[in-house]
């Protein structure tokens, strides 16, 4: 999703008190709560001026003009809180993907080597298996590499633990984990067979370039954002065993 630029025209005052509401300082700052607080007081202001018999009535232009800037500020606002949330999940989930990656690549390496060695015997039937080992082991690691870093990552070799698989709520959890992992595999599959990669498996192996994963903004119905790092912190849940 694109930067949305300051736009000057955005700063206004408030004909109450004549304290400024600077949209486009506040833009700039990208600050999660003061964005809020410019969203709370242009609202408020909004609301007071569409009271019955209110004294603080704006012109037409004017009001057209905060309802503009509303809407960029509440963009600008889920961009902030999108970037937020990708800095988070990088972090947090960084070692579980570094593990993963690690060992995608060794079992990538080793279908390869394999794989050459079948070639040589000229037997189309093991030949075709492998290739299929080997296309599977490239979707691995690609849904390492490519997992969006606004979710929170879904393990591909989750350890075995000792959930409660007779509990109603955790059966629901692990079939929706699972419907996302295999939804987010097809999804890289689909991608590599179509050749829609900007780089190859041996960019992956060779580290010969930075590989960004794959996001998608989705709109939400209510922007709130937790405005602290304590707020802001995730489930408790071991995300690792997902």
């Amino acid at each position: 999703m694109p930067k949305t630029q300051p736009n000057k025209k955005y700063i206004k005052k408030n004909s109450n008190n004549n304290n400024p509401i600077e949209v486009s300082k506040v833009i700039n700052t990208g600050s999660s709560s003061k964005l809020k607080k410019k969203i709370r007081d242009i609202e408020r202001l909004l609301k007071k001026s569409s009271e019955p018999n209110s004294k603080s009535k704006l012109p037409a232009n004017k009001k057209i003009e905060y309802e503009r800037a509303l809407k960029g500020l509440n963009i600008e606002l889920q961009q902030s809180q999108f970037n937020i949330k990708q800095k988070t999940n990088a972090t947090k989930y960084h070692m579980v993907r570094f593990f993963e990656k690690k060992k995608a690549i060794r079992k990538l390496k080793q279908l390869r080597s394999q794989f050459k060695e079948i070639e040589k015997t000229g037997i189309k039937k093991d030949i075709k298996k492998v290739r299929k080992q080997l296309r599977h082991g490239e979707i691995d690691l690609l849904y390492i590499v490519l997992f969006p870093k606004s979710e929170k990552y879904i393990s591909l070799y989750p350890s075995s633990n000792n959930e409660n698989l007779n509990d109603p709520n955790v059966k629901a959890g692990l079939k929706k984990t699972e419907a996302r992992r295999s939804e987010f595999k097809k999804q890289v599959e689909s991608m590599l067979k179509e050749n829609k990669l900007d780089f190859t498996i041996d960019d992956i192996l060779q580290n010969k370039k930075q590989i960004k994963t794959l996001e998608i903004i989705k709109p939400t119905k209510e922007i709130d954002a937790p405005e602290t790092k304590e707020e802001n912190k995730e489930e408790e849940e071991d995300d690792f065993f997902e």
